[in-house]
């Protein structure tokens, strides 16, 4: 009877511990950010306007601290 009970006690805890499978880690590209070396230019705001691309914020293709009159971060905020 003991030997029984232990060997249901092993069984029972083999069980419990046995190896689970898990799924395989997926993995995303993330997506990159935006670069000050945009192939966007614009010679003035009168042309970024015309495009339609204005206010441009920094950051953004087409901005230029030259289109940006305060420096505030935004060029062509006003269009002609």
């Amino acid at each position: 009877m003991l030997r029984a009970l232990f060997l249901g006690a092993v069984i029972a805890v083999g069980i419990a511990v046995a190896p689970v499978a898990h799924a395989a880690p997926t993995t995303t590209t993330p997506t990159p950010a935006p670069t000050s070396g945009s192939t966007v230019y614009y010679k003035n705001c009168k042309e970024a306007c015309a495009a339609g691309a204005a206010p441009i914020y920094k950051g953004q293709p087409g901005y230029r601290p030259g289109l940006d009159r305060d420096g505030d971060g935004i060029a062509c905020e006003v269009c002609p």
